[in-house]
């Protein structure tokens, strides 16, 4: 018998229809129909769902049936096989990455069961469809240390099968002591990636990063774990519309507003039964330990108040004594009357963590000891072994080595691979550790270290992803060991694992009065932000950039700020406002507020408001703000710019019909490019030198010239760049041999100019627009991208 047949027989056992059968998975009738006649093959989610609505073990319904134009359990083979199938390939399983972003499930887990089954009712499966007569929003609550993230991990788990586009996962550090919580466009920004849409499709505005989400999700079922928030406001962005999908919240707060407006359910957790704590402990110790002494037992969980982190701390002071009763243990928690006193209010869990807390640190060598206290001064929370080196002061493997043994006493947590963290709770302990056994002048210079290493590490990654530029900062700091990238993907890849905690560094050093790392992280992070599309941390840093740098005693930081929050907001969309800051910026440098650096400043802010300009089609003003650009960066030496200036100069004269002029310029800016390794810079100067070629009737060198850019912006992944170059290649064909082979590249130009929101889009339609075309009546029309100067010095 088929997996379709048993599915149909015990259906029919049931009295279930099948319409009733299709509500209660949310699979479309059509599908399972087809599945029970063996015209589609089934899948393990499909038999797991139909097994949990009609009340039967999923052994009743026996393997998956083998395939039907693919093979068993293998939805790619059939795509109306997903849930909701028959609504649009949109929401297909089988359609982009499926990503399952869930960490590890706690080790020792027990006496959640209540709320295990209150969370399970999200997922009953009586309601007429999926998410319909009942809340698709859960909020998990209570107390720092009762286990709000384990239930919610461990659930996760349990219900993975349930959704078979996804799990994503984000924590919003709502509570803790690494500064403000994380930007809702933050985590929309990570979970659009998870969900396989490339960086330079990412809108700039996380109001629109939103409705993006809610697109992709609209007809998936995801799980979406958002652990830590701090606010309904900080949640809301990140919600779907989909009623297949299911959000599950965890915060310290009630989250009344997301209960009230948003139809939320909640779970409140309190401490642990008595019997589920001591079963904690006897999952940690062993059961002939705890069982030899049941009243010690019991004494050590009332001293813990019942917290899941306290008895875990203690069961672990225990495990490293083996000889140790927990009897004694017991004593030693009552040595101290006020810390006793404290312990003892269970209601008060930050000061019960304390002194459990301590029983760990005092353990611990004076080396360790130190480690912990600097590394709770750490903004973000999350370590590596090269962030810990910077805050100690020593060599990376040194620094491993105490990661792995703090962790290994629990007072740290392996966050991911090669990563730590430190739980909120223990972050705010070892700061009140260091504030009372470091002397402030120490306790600065760790933190001067690491943010001297961040500094480093971006501006040694932007110097890669934009050669020619000059050093942000001076040479490290004693003890600071900044990382070497060796290829360009290299630096990409270290900004894109470390922007949150460069993120979380900037948000820190601007709250603590640092203005330096403030406002040189961000300037550091430049051409990575403009390369990878990361708009909205562009503008968010830039933005605490020049707000630290109004307090900075460097007369240029201010002026370098307004420049890079300009830029950031030409490439955001923001055109009125970005004037405004490029051109505040051009008036301090003409006052002489930005002290010896004024001409390499100056120069950087005439070509972003130049490059303004010439997208609103204004060439004649940025050719006058770029000839005294040009004299600058001359007379300053500082040719990176003025082959930006060049080439910037040769496409305003392109627009303005100098066709001699451009090419002069353009040409002049490729010889000095020679040897940087800046394939962007040199492809665009190849295409505006192409386009000169072009329109002058030198067809074989125009050729020459687009197809050598167009192969320089493939290598350099310029999405914007390669569509214009594929349209002026197109033209160039079409002048050379006729429309044959342009319309080929003219079909590719448009398919990328859309994709990149390009506003030639729609005049490129219209010219491919005809009989057998099957374009669309309109394009979306949206912002280009693009040639930008950093000043980096």
């Amino acid at each position: 018998m088929t997996f379709g047949e048993r599915l149909r027989r015990l259906r029919e056992e049931r009295g279930v229809s099948l319409a009733e059968l299709a509500r209660a998975t949310n699979y479309s009738k059509s599908y399972l129909s087809r599945v029970e006649t063996g015209a589609r093959h089934g899948t393990e989610a499909l038999a797991a769902c139909c097994a949990e609505a009609l009340g039967a073990d999923v052994a009743l319904l026996g393997p998956v049936g083998g395939p039907v134009g693919g093979p068993a359990g293998d939805p790619a083979g059939d795509p109306a096989g997903s849930p909701v199938g028959d609504r649009g390939g949109a929401g297909r399983a089988g359609d982009g990455p499926v990503p399952v972003q869930l960490p590890p499930a706690p080790g020792v887990f027990a006496g959640r069961e209540a709320a295990l089954a209150e969370l399970g009712s999200a997922l009953a499966a009586v309601r007429p469809r999926w998410g319909e007569g009942g809340p698709r929003i859960w909020v998990v609550d209570g107390m720092g240390g009762v286990g709000k993230t384990a239930l919610a991990v461990h659930w996760a788990h349990r219900v993975r099968s349930r959704f078979p586009d996804g799990v994503l996962f984000g924590d919003l550090a709502g509570h803790g002591s690494s500064g403000a919580p994380r930007e809702p466009g933050e985590v929309l920004d990570g979970f659009l990636r998870a969900l396989g849409v490339a960086a330079e499709l990412i809108p700039p505005r996380p109001a629109d990063r939103s409705a993006l989400l809610r697109t992709l999700l609209a007809e998936r079922r995801v799980l979406l774990v958002l652990d830590n928030a701090a606010a309904p406001a900080q949640v809301r962005p990140l919600l779907p519309g989909s009623p297949g999908c299911l959000v599950l919240v965890t915060s310290r707060t009630r989250m009344a507003g997301l209960v009230a407006r948003d139809g939320a359910r909640r779970v409140t957790l309190g401490p642990l039964p008595e019997e589920a704590a001591v079963e904690v402990l006897r999952r940690t110790l062993g059961t002939g330990r705890v069982d030899a002494d049941p009243p010690a037992a019991r004494e050590l969980v009332r001293l813990c108040g019942r917290l899941p982190l306290a008895l875990l701390v203690a069961a672990e002071r225990a495990v490293s004594r083996p000889g140790v009763t927990l009897a004694r243990v017991n004593e030693e928690l009552r040595s101290g009357r006020d810390r006793l006193r404290v312990l003892a209010a269970a209601d008060d869990g930050d000061s019960a963590l304390r002194v459990v807390f301590s029983w760990s640190y005092r353990a611990l060598a004076p080396e360790p000891a130190r480690a912990f206290r600097l590394f709770a001064l750490h903004p973000g929370a999350a370590l590596t072994a090269d962030t810990a080196a910077a805050l100690l002061g020593t060599t990376a493997a040194n620094a491993w080595e105490l990661l792995n043994l703090l962790a290994d006493v629990h007072l740290m947590e392996v966050d991911a691979a090669e990563r730590f963290r430190l739980h909120s709770l223990l972050q705010v302990y070892g700061r009140e550790l260091a504030e009372a056994e470091d002397s402030a002048r120490d306790r600065t210079a760790a933190l001067d270290r690491l943010y001297d290493w961040y500094r480093q590490a971006a501006d040694a990654a932007g110097r890669l992803l934009e050669p020619g530029g000059r050093a942000v900062v001076a040479h490290p700091l004693p003890g600071v060991r900044p990382p070497v990238f060796d290829s360009y993907e290299d630096a990409v890849a270290w900004c894109e694992t470390h922007l949150p905690d460069l993120l979380s560094v900037i948000r820190y050093a601007a709250s603590a009065g640092r203005p330096p790392a403030a406002w040189q992280l961000p300037f550091a992070l430049w051409s990575f932000f403009h390369r990878r599309h990361h708009r909205a941390e562009w503008l968010n840093a830039a933005r605490i950039a020049v707000a630290a740098a109004a307090d900075s005693a460097d007369p240029q930081a201010l002026t370098v700020s307004l420049v890079l929050l300009g830029t950031a907001q030409v490439h955001a969309g923001r055109p009125g406002e970005a004037e405004v800051h490029l051109r505040s910026a051009l008036a301090r440098c003409a006052a002489g507020a930005a002290g010896g650096a004024d001409a390499e400043i100056e120069c950087a802010a005439r070509n972003n408001l130049a490059e303004l300009m010439l997208r609103q089609g204004r060439a004649t003003e940025a050719l006058e703000l770029l000839a005294p650009a040009l004299a600058l960066s001359r007379a300053t030496g500082y040719r990176w710019v003025e082959r930006v200036t060049l080439t910037n100069l040769g496409d305003a004269s392109l627009r303005l019909g100098r066709f001699a002029d451009a090419e002069r310029l353009l040409l002049e800016a490729l010889l000095l490019r020679s040897g940087s390794g800046d394939h962007h810079a040199e492809g665009l100067a190849l295409l505006h030198l192409g386009t000169v070629h072009r329109v002058r009737g030198r067809l074989p060198q125009a050729l020459g010239c687009l197809r050598r850019a167009l192969e320089l912006h493939r290598v350099a992944g310029d999405r914007w760049a390669q569509g214009r170059t594929l349209e002026q290649l197109g033209h160039a064909c079409a002048a050379a041999d006729g429309q044959v082979e342009a319309v080929p590249l003219w079909r590719e130009a448009l398919e990328v100019m859309t994709e990149t929101g390009d506003p030639r889009a729609e005049v490129l339609a219209e010219r491919l627009r005809g009989p057998g075309t099957a374009l669309p009546a309109r394009l979306p029309a949206g912002r280009a991208q693009g040639r930008s100067v950093t000043r980096r010095g």
